[in-house]
């Protein structure tokens, strides 16, 4: 059947305009994505760079002194023939078609050559994500000249299409992605650039097997923790891409927009203490120099920083952002716009404690997770990272650049032997934790952490107990039959002015505004003085020079081959000399430190928080509790008639319990059943009121 004269020219014409509002859409993204990669460069020094490139160029097109054939898996040499062809590139786009005709030329030879000789890595990252992404970025800054002849750039732009996009996880999938939305701008491809665009925001979702998770962490490499690592990356990639597609048909779902803020407002910033990122967010990243430092996050590295991006792609965030920067430029305090808060990340066994005065943060490993990884010759002896350990700053440059002098055996909060020589991770690019009662509880504003470590030949019940002022640490049953001595550290950090140690049997200690307590004393070690070491020595591509500096190290001696043994020490950050010379009483009192039961409680606060390694009972003058399940319990308001419960399963294993409840104000007889949350919910804590 033929369609009447007038439906048919009233089709071609909403084909014509569809097409063209299509090719109108690109040219937007386009110009857009030009002007992203104009904005990373510093002109100055892109000036000096292009004059001694354009003058040591070949006339075949290649640069001496690179070695094209390298297969390095980092700081891979043929990497740089692209990175300075990019400068040739920035400046025949500024120049437009009237531009250099002989660095035109010897840009169009340098891009000749990479074609014909295909270097390649034994790094997939270089091969699949590298290459491509900065082939496609020269292409698009040299397609308003015309710079490139149709058939190499047919040639270059086949050559970009590597990485399997719908296999790649996280931030490696967006990063696929946009070398495919380059594609799709040079080609004019719309169902490419779909295609895209679609995969670029398909890692804004929860619960995938890496990525986000429900609990607004982020995992990847397996479920390994990278809130920081890849976990910036994938801020970066999602927020710069959302800035591009804004007000066109393909821009960033509000659905999505939600999640993406969510993690980075909830989640990353708050890792950040000043300036300076938690040092267990970084994976493998913590052997590299400088990677603490968030600086380059912020509008001073310029309007397409992260937080730049996030302003422009959500103007509501705004004075939320605009704090953090704040705090990152150091132009008002650590402290500024910090609200108390609380979180356990029962996907990545993380947990992340924030106050105004300072942050603690611990990251543990269970059989569901996967240790710290080293790979490409990274990270190579942070073999005790996941054993519980413990980030607590108040400056936040307390741990910044001292990996290298670090002692590793005694990473802050680690129980673990006491080597004569720092040990290598004997397994590449992580392995599973083997424990599984390890989880914590948390109100939103304080909570339990607990971690039931079985590494290395040790085993120990570590348990970290979170306030306002104060944060107790227990550990029960720590057991060892291995031929060094068992240490548990409480901190390493950089020394900071005097150390002061306030008893002769040394129960109090007290550094850089930090108190430390040892309420049961136990055989006390400290030192500060000058560490040594090299960034080489964590990580192969670093450089070798000595570094040195003065470090704060507190740490307890459990002897050789101990059995039950035990500790407990409080931590005070924001206390003054002066204040801790006056020995005033902590708000909090341990109530038990044995195999089956760590408790503590703040009288002031009204709240008990206890660790059940068993079913059994905390019984106290003014109340008792028993639960018929291993189980992490945090009561508040206990002193009235409708206490507030919060319980966690740290196995992840259990689908309800029973508890027993009775004080002064109330009596709950029999066994009252609580169902806890299955699923992607597994191992949330679940919270009730009696009434």
């Amino acid at each position: 059947m033929r369609l009447p004269i007038f439906y048919s020219v009233l089709a071609m014409v909403c084909f014509t305009i569809s097409k063209a509002h299509s090719q109108d859409e690109f040219q937007i993204i386009e110009s857009r994505i030009t002007k992203y990669i104009k904005a990373e460069v510093e002109i100055n020094q892109l000036n000096e760079d292009l004059k001694k490139n354009a003058l040591a160029i070949q006339n075949d097109g290649r640069w001496l002194g690179i070695d094209y054939s390298s297969k390095a898996e980092t700081s891979w040499a043929p990497l740089v023939h692209l990175n300075r062809i990019k400068q040739f590139a920035l400046a025949l786009n500024d120049a437009g078609p009237a531009g250099d005709k002989k660095l035109a030329s010897q840009t169009i030879n340098a891009l000749r050559y990479w074609a014909q000789q295909r270097p390649s890595s034994k790094n997939w990252f270089q091969n699949d994500i590298a290459s491509p992404t900065a082939i496609g970025e020269i292409l698009m800054l040299l397609k308003s000249s015309n710079t490139v002849p149709s058939t190499l750039q047919d040639s270059l732009i086949n050559l970009m299409k590597q990485g399997d996009v719908i296999r790649a996880a996280g931030a490696n999938k967006s990063d696929i992605a946009i070398h495919m939305m380059y594609r799709a701008c040079l080609t004019r491809d719309k169902t490419l650039m779909d295609s895209a665009v679609d995969q670029a925001f398909k890692p804004i979702t929860l619960g995938n097997r890496q990525g986000l998770q429900y609990d607004y962490s982020y995992l990847q490499h397996g479920p390994q923790l990278q809130i920081a690592s890849y976990g910036q990356v994938f801020l970066n990639g999602e927020y710069k891409v959302a800035s591009w597609l804004l007000r066109t048909s393909y821009a960033l779902p509000t659905e999505k927009l939600k999640i993406l803020d969510q993690y980075l407002i909830g989640t990353y910033l708050k890792t950040i203490r000043g300036r300076y990122i938690d040092f267990n967010t970084e994976g493998r990243g913590i052997s590299r120099n400088d990677v603490l430092d968030k600086n380059n996050i912020t509008s001073k590295a310029g309007t397409h920083s992260l937080l730049a991006l996030a302003k422009e792609v959500n103007p509501k965030n705004t004075m939320v952002l605009d704090e953090a920067e704040q705090r990152i430029l150091q132009i008002q305090a650590p402290s500024f716009g910090i609200k108390p808060s609380h979180t356990h990340f029962y996907k990545s066994d993380y947990t992340l404690h924030n106050r105004p005065a300072y942050s603690f943060n611990v990251r543990t490993v269970s059989r569901r997770t996967v240790r710290t990884e080293f790979g490409n010759n990274e990270n190579l002896i942070g073999k005790f990272l996941p054993d519980g350990s413990t980030n607590i700053q108040r400056s936040g440059a307390e741990y910044y650049n001292i990996m290298p002098v670090w002692e590793w055996d005694k990473i802050p909060g680690v129980t673990s032997r006491d080597y004569k020589v720092d040990q290598r991770t004997t397994i590449e690019w992580g392995e599973r934790g083997v424990g599984s009662f390890i989880g914590g509880t948390s109100d939103g504003v304080y909570g339990t952490t607990v971690y039931q470590l079985d590494y290395d030949e040790v085993t120990a019940k570590k348990a970290w107990f979170f306030f306002d002022d104060e944060v107790v640490c227990l550990g029960a049953d720590i057991n060892s039959l291995a031929k060094e001595a068992i240490t548990t550290t409480v901190n390493q950090a950089w020394a900071k002015g005097p150390v002061r140690v306030f008893d002769q049997d040394i129960k109090r200690i007290w550094q850089d505004s930090v108190g430390y307590y040892f309420p049961n004393q136990g055989d006390i070690k400290w030192t500060s003085g000058k560490q040594s070491g090299r960034w080489s020595l964590i990580n192969a591509n670093r450089s070798k020079n000595v570094v040195q500096g003065k470090v704060f190290k507190l740490w307890l001696n459990h002897g050789h081959d101990p059995v039950k043994g035990s500790y407990a020490y409080i931590v005070k950050p924001n206390i003054s000399e002066n204040e801790m010379k006056s020995n005033k009483a902590l708000n909090t009192k341990i109530l038990e430190n044995t195999p089956l039961v760590q408790a503590v409680e703040n009288e002031d606060l009204q709240m008990v928080q206890v660790v059940f390694y068993e079913a059994g009972s905390l019984t106290r003058p003014n109340f008792s509790v028993t639960v018929d399940q291993p189980c992490v319990l945090l009561i508040k308001a206990l002193k009235t008639k409708n206490p507030i419960l919060y319980l966690s399963d740290p196995t992840q294993k259990l689908t309800d319990l029973h508890i027993s409840f009775s004080s002064e104000f109330l009596e709950i007889k029999e066994p009252f059943p609580i169902s806890l949350p299955q699923g992607d919910q597994k191992g949330a804590t679940v919270n009730f009121q009696f009434n």
